[in-house]
């Protein structure tokens, strides 16, 4: 259907296409009609031929979009007769944008797997369009673009498109049915000896595609060939490979892993090329937490240590970096003094490693890894980490002293209430008063936190939370502190709780920022059962309770609509914590009234309550 001349609406872009000759600096102006009576489909079909580029990117780019709209059936009989053409378009943007489009075109087509439809004159259907169809397309957009030569430079990212749809197509697809189609496909780019890139591609394929493919062919062809290519004389093979050994490691198993894969993985990191040893780093904690707890002393702690004083600076930053998460991945009686001394040197300024690295974030991976390491020492070996936690809380990043900040009730949970008292809180309370960027950290952990004190040290914390609401214009401190209410109520003692956080928790829900104020109207129906569990029925009207539903209720009089509506959405609240004859005698019996407010918003949501 060609486009109606009355309806089309001209959209004029100023369209800077690069020149076909290097030599050349002008653009063009490209005029782009588009009729806005077709439908998705009809636009789909019709512009995805058109001989604009842009127009045909545009539209492809909606295939996903417009099966997800027409479903299945239609999808199969209208939108897969496009595909060949499309997958030979001349320009390689076009085919990578369908390259990612045949990723939710197939997920549409795998909800009905056996719908048919008549396609190019041969009846076939949806689960064969997928095995048939798509996964070819996607193999040769990895070698050959669909026909087109790969010769400029996003040939990569179209290499990189398709594969990522391959393995995601392959996850929609049986385990056992994998096989005989994707893994097939990649297998034959990897015994391609005439181009390192399609061994690359196949390599990474392989490593992707270990867990979705069954167990047993993942261990009689993925493992295998990986193993191979881990010796191809190619370096950036290697290194993939190297890359691929930790998902590899997980899929196969810990006794397959360690005879067959541990001594492949101890080659690579003795590998002449510094980037294959630091692929090997990178993948160091995923493999560590595949393989068993001795194994991981015996083989890898060794390992470490000599990538660790490897002679590229490269390779020893990643192994920095790395050291962290796989400190984490051991038992403390593997981690020796001495190895956890390289952890915590990172976090001082004139240590090797850090003069060696210092463009490189050594102090924020210290910093970010330190509660992990922390757990897996135990807070008996607090000591041999107190320096650098104290080093790391006065660093110059404030991103350093954030992570930390952000971290400070996974660590009092970890140390128990006496270390944290004598070692954590007197940091704690400096980051109550540090920038707000690091403030934000503690503030929104202020209630596990304080439940790792006692009692007596937890008690002095009442006034500063309250303060908070006052002592800064950034709503987002009051929205952290309304989320916490429920939490923090039943820390402290219930006089003081009542005295302080009921009077916040009217406040911030009453707050001049909507989000402070449904955060804490959510809220305030549960802090208000948890302080007013035990109290005596009826209720006197001297109870602090009695004295919030009251004026609770004075707001429903406001001659402010807003202060009305906030009094319905407080009683949502309560009306949701707290024992419903309590409510209907103190609370619903006086807002009856809200029920006929003149606001429709008042009186709709007053009458849901009702209901």
């Amino acid at each position: 259907r060609r486009p109606n001349s009355c309806c089309v609406q001209r959209v004029h872009l100023r369209v800077r296409l690069m020149a076909m000759n290097p030599g050349e600096e002008d653009g063009y102006t490209s005029v782009l009609e588009i009729d806005e009576s077709l439908s998705l489909l009809e636009r789909v079909k019709y512009y995805s031929q058109s001989a604009v580029a842009v127009q045909r990117l545009v539209h492809v780019q909606e295939l996903g979009a417009c099966a997800e709209e027409i479903g299945p059936a239609a999808a199969l009989s209208e939108l897969v007769p496009l595909l060949k053409d499309v997958s030979c378009d001349a320009e390689l943007s076009v085919r990578q944008a369908l390259a990612e489009q045949l990723v939710p075109l197939c997920a549409v087509l795998m909800k009905a797997p056996e719908e048919s439809a008549e396609v190019e004159g041969e009846e076939t259907s949806a689960h064969a369009v997928v095995v048939e169809t798509c996964v070819p397309l996607l193999s040769a957009m990895l070698t050959a673009g669909g026909g087109q030569e790969l010769a400029g430079g996003g040939s990569a990212q179209l290499i990189d498109a398709a594969a990522e749809a391959l393995v995601a197509i392959a996850a929609l697809l049986p385990a056992d049915e994998v096989g005989t189609t994707v893994l097939t496909a990649v297998l034959t780019l990897a015994h391609d000896d005439e181009s390192e890139e399609n061994r690359v591609v196949a390599t990474q394929l392989l490593g992707s595609l270990a867990p979705v493919v069954s167990a047993e062919l993942c261990c009689q062809f993925v493992l295998p060939e990986v193993i191979s290519l881990a010796d191809d004389p190619v370096f950036r093979v290697r290194k993939v490979a190297a890359l691929k050994l930790g998902g590899l490691t997980a899929a196969v198993g810990a006794e397959l892993a360690q005879a067959r894969l541990l001594s492949v993985y101890e080659a690579l990191a003795a590998d002449d090329i510094w980037g294959v040893r630091k692929a090997c780093v990178e993948s160091l904690p995923e493999i560590a937490n595949a393989l068993p707890v001795d194994v991981r002393a015996e083989r890898l702690v060794p390992l470490l240590r000599s990538l660790y004083e490897d002679g590229s600076r490269w390779v020893r930053i990643c192994a920095c970096q790395a050291l962290g998460p796989f400190l984490a991945a051991l038992p403390s009686d593997a981690i020796s003094p001495e190895l956890l001394r390289l952890f915590t040197q990172l976090a001082a300024p004139a240590n090797p490693a850090r003069a060696d690295a210092a463009d490189s974030d050594i102090a924020y991976f210290c910093a970010f890894y330190l509660p992990g390491v922390a757990q897996a020492v135990g807070a008996s070996r607090w000591p041999e980490l107190a320096e650098a936690f104290r080093t790391l809380t006065t660093n110059m990043q404030w991103k350093v002293r954030r992570t930390l900040s952000c971290a400070m009730h996974e660590l009092a949970s970890i140390l128990g209430s006496g270390l944290t008292e004598s070692e954590l809180v007197p940091t704690f309370d400096y980051f109550l008063k540090d920038l707000d960027e690091v403030k934000v950290g503690v503030v929104a952990s202020i209630a596990p936190f304080l439940r790792a004190l006692s009692p007596e040290a937890r008690h002095k914390y009442l006034g500063a939370i309250v303060e908070m609401r006052a002592e800064t214009d950034n709503w987002r401190f009051r929205h952290t502190l309304a989320l916490q209410l429920a939490d923090i109520g039943p820390l402290f003692p219930r006089e003081a709780a009542v005295e302080s956080l009921v009077p916040l928790a009217l406040d911030l829900a009453t707050d001049s920022v909507a989000e402070v104020r449904i955060a804490a109207m959510a809220k305030v129906g549960a802090l208000l059962a948890s302080l007013f569990a035990d109290e005596p029925r009826p209720l006197a009207d001297a109870s602090p309770l009695a004295a919030f539903l009251r004026m609770v209720c004075n707001m429903a009089s406001s001659a402010s609509c807003h202060r009305r509506a906030n009094c319905v959405q407080i009683c949502t609240s309560l009306v949701a914590d707290l024992p419903p004859q309590l409510t209907r005698e103190h609370l619903l019996a006086e807002l009856a009234t809200l029920a006929e407010d003149r606001v429709p918003n008042v009186h709709r949501d007053m009458g849901e309550i009702w209901a």
